[in-house]
C-alpha cells in the first residue's frame, strides 16, 4: 500500500487579520489576562533566536516576541484594566468575524474554554467572562451547537477541586448562522428551550457525563436555541443578553428536574423532601410524620425500607456511607429508587465497579436504571453545596455509569449462560 506524504508548515500571523479560507479551525484562545503568552515566550525565544536566526530569518527577525497585537488583556499595555478588557473583547470578536466570513458549512469549528476558579466561586457558570466569551461568538455570526466537558488538566491543576470539580475545559462546537435567521421573543425562546432541553437530556446522560459537569453540558442545546435566532427580544423590545439566556437555561433545567420528581415512588419523594428540609440531621418523629402522611406513607413503613432510622421519638435519614454493605436486594421487599441509588453510590465508591455492577444486575428488573442514573444527578445537585463528600459519591457513580452498566450486562449474560448450561462448564 502506497503511503502519501504531505509536508507540514507553520507560520506566524495575526489571528484578527489573516485569511481563514479553506481552514478547519480548532482553537484554544487566550482568556483575558490569564496567561501572558508572549512574555513567557521571550524566555525561550532569545535562545532559539541565537541558534536559528540564520536558518529561519523570517521567524527570528525581531529582538523579542511581538506583543502589541497579542490578544491578551494586559493592563500595563493598554492603559488600565478596563481598556485592556475592551481590547481583548473587540479583538476576540474580530477573530471570529474573520473566521465566519470563510466558514465551511459542512464542518463545525471547535473552541476550548477554561474557567478561572475565582470566576466560578464568585459568579457560577453564568459568569461575566463566560457570557462575554459566548456573546462575542454569537455576534460574529455563529450558532453554538454543543458544549462538552473534558478533563484536560492534571488533578492538582487550578481547575480541580476534588472529585466534584467542573471539567477543566469546555469544548464548544460552532456552525455559521444564516444571515436570514429569524428573531423571536422571550416566550418563543422559553417554549423552544423547554422542549429541546427535555429531548436532549436523555441523550446527554447516555454520554457518561458526571453530574458535576451536567450543567455545563446542557448549555450546548440551550445556547443552540438562543444563538440560532438573529436576536431574542425581551418584553420591552430590548435584545436579551447572553447572561440572561444562561440564567434561563439553568432555570429551565431546574424546572425539568422538579417536574420529574412527581413521577418518583413515594418513598423516594419522602427522602427528597426530608433532605431538602433537614439534611442528615436527627429530627422529632412528628416532622417525619408530617412529610409521610400526605404521600400516603407511614414512618414505620419507610424505616422498613432501609432508608431511615426511627426510635425514641427521633428520626434520621441514613447517609449512603452508613448503609449496610451486605445489603441484598433479593431480600428487600420495599425497594425505592432512593435506596438503590444510595447503595450503588456507596458500593462503587467503597468497593469498586464490579460490586456496583452486581448490585445493578440484581435490581435491574425491579427499578428503572435510567431513573437511578437521573436520581444520582439530582442528589449530586442537592448535596453539592451542603455535603461535598456525599455529593462526591453520586458524582462518581454518575461519571462511571456507562462502565458500571457494561460490566453489569456482562455479569447478567454470564448468569444466564450458567442457568441454561449449568455449573462452570
Amino acid at each position: 500500500m502506497a503511503i502519501t506524504r504531505f509536508a507540514g508548515s507553520a507560520l506566524q500571523a495575526d489571528a484578527a487579520s489573516r485569511s481563514y479560507d479553506g481552514a478547519l479551525i480548532s482553537t484554544d484562545p487566550p482568556y483575558y489576562d490569564n496567561i501572558g503568552y508572549s512574555d513567557l515566550s521571550d524566555f525561550f525565544y532569545i535562545w532559539l533566536r541565537r541558534s536559528l536566526r540564520d536558518i529561519h530569518p523570517n521567524l527570528f527577525g525581531t529582538m523579542l516576541v511581538p506583543k502589541a497585537e497579542e490578544l491578551v488583556a494586559n493592563p500595563y499595555r493598554h492603559g488600565g484594566k478596563g481598556e485592556a478588557e475592551s481590547f481583548f473583547e473587540k479583538g476576540f470578536e474580530l477573530v471570529f468575524s474573520q473566521a465566519r466570513r470563510a466558514a465551511l458549512p459542512e464542518y463545525p469549528i471547535t473552541v476550548f474554554y477554561a474557567f478561572k476558579q475565582s470566576e466560578l466561586e464568585k459568579e457560577g457558570i453564568a459568569s461575566t467572562g463566560w457570557s462575554t466569551f459566548l456573546d462575542g461568538m454569537i455576534r460574529s455570526g455563529w450558532i453554538i451547537t454543543a458544549t462538552w466537558p473534558i478533563r484536560s488538566e492534571l488533578p492538582n491543576r487550578m481547575m480541580s477541586v476534588g472529585m466534584n470539580a467542573l471539567a477543566s475545559s469546555i469544548v464548544l462546537a460552532l456552525r455559521p448562522r444564516e444571515a436570514t435567521a429569524p428573531a423571536t421573543d422571550r416566550t418563543g425562546f422559553l417554549d423552544a428551550l423547554h422542549n429541546e432541553l427535555e429531548a436532549a437530556l436523555p441523550k446527554i446522560r447516555e454520554g457518561a457525563i458526571a453530574p458535576a459537569d451536567l450543567r455545563q453540558t446542557i448549555l450546548g442545546p440551550g445556547m443552540a436555541v438562543f444563538s440560532r435566532y438573529s436576536r431574542v427580544l425581551e418584553d420591552d423590545g430590548s435584545p436579551m443578553s447572553v447572561k440572561t439566556a444562561l440564567a434561563l437555561i439553568n432555570q429551565t433545567f431546574d424546572a425539568l428536574q422538579n417536574e420529574h420528581d412527581a413521577d418518583l415512588d413515594a418513598d423516594t419523594r419522602f427522602c427528597l423532601d426530608w433532605y431538602r428540609s433537614y439534611g442528615w440531621n436527627t429530627r422529632p418523629y412528628g416532622d417525619a410524620e408530617s412529610l409521610a402522611v400526605p404521600l400516603g406513607l407511614s414512618v414505620e413503613g419507610i424505616a422498613r425500607g432501609g432508608v431511615l432510622t426511627s426510635g425514641g421519638g427521633k428520626v434520621t435519614l441514613i447517609k449512603p456511607q452508613d448503609l449496610d454493605p451486605k445489603w441484598d436486594p433479593a431480600n428487600d421487599d420495599r425497594l425505592s429508587l432512593w435506596e438503590v441509588t444510595c447503595h450503588l453510590a456507596r458500593a462503587y465508591a467503597a468497593e469498586g465497579r464490579e460490586t456496583a455492577a452486581r448490585l445493578m444486575a440484581a435490581v435491574k428488573d425491579r427499578v428503572g436504571l435510567d431513573e437511578v442514573n437521573r436520581l444520582a444527578t439530582r442528589l449530586y445537585e442537592l448535596m453539592e453545596s451542603q455535603d461535598a463528600p456525599t455529593a462526591g459519591l453520586f458524582n462518581g457513580l454518575g461519571g462511571a455509569w456507562a462502565d458500571v452498566s457494561a460490566t453489569s450486562a456482562t455479569l447478567r449474560s454470564v448468569a444466564v449462560a450458567e442457568t441454561l448450561f449449568g455449573g462452570d462448564d
